[in-house]
């Protein structure tokens, strides 16, 4: 996988944040260029104008993905364990990039109307997705719709934690929140997907 250098690193690390809390439409270059503590100039000369960034930036976090769905969609088997080895690197991969789920919920909501980021990030990990889980799931199960409730949950998850019984907000960076989102995630998967021989 490709390498980018220390310096570009940098400048999508603080362009991911911004654009992950305010949206790409919200955020320009002084804002990045000062989050950085570089010059304007010398931030496009790293990472370009302000598409290029971006885009640069989801080409980042998708090869960051796609790292850490690897081992779950190579050692997967066609039952509820394998779909919740995927589900569970997925899980893990958007608790440890936050900015990744920002974008995502950014964009969701309209952010960014004139730039294409379905077809080179979303369409190759869905398709992938789909083409490995089929096997391990129950007849008539409407595939699609499983992997985006996964999707949908894991970030609502992460971005906004859940409101408990007893009243209290209880966020995606407490581990018995994550613990207990985990074994709900276990169960919905294990609702459409084969058991194990």
């Amino acid at each position: 996988m490709p390498q980018v250098s220390k310096g570009l690193e940098q400048v999508y690390e603080t362009a991911s944040r911004l654009f992950a809390d305010l949206g790409y439409d919200a955020v320009d270059l002084k804002l990045i260029a000062d989050a950085a503590g570089l010059p304007t100039s010398e931030l496009t000369e790293i990472g370009g104008d302000k598409p290029t960034l971006y885009l640069g930036v989801f080409t980042w976090l998708h090869r960051q993905e796609q790292e850490a769905l690897a081992g779950a969609l190579e050692a997967f088997t066609p039952d509820t364990r394998g779909v919740q080895r995927i589900g569970d690197a997925f899980l893990d991969f958007c608790l440890t990039h936050r900015a990744f789920v920002g974008m995502w919920m950014h964009r969701w909501a309209g952010d960014a109307a004139d730039l294409d980021v379905e077809t080179p990030f979303a369409k190759p990990v869905l398709s992938t997705m789909y083409k490995v889980m089929s096997p391990g799931v129950l007849p008539d199960v409407d595939l699609e719709l499983a992997i985006w409730n996964i999707i949908w949950c894991v970030h609502g998850f992460v971005q906004f934690g859940f409101i408990g019984q007893d009243g209290r907000g209880h966020g995606s960076d407490e581990p018995p929140a994550i613990a207990r989102f985990r074994e709900y995630l276990h169960d919905l998967i294990a609702r459409f997907t084969k058991p194990a021989p």
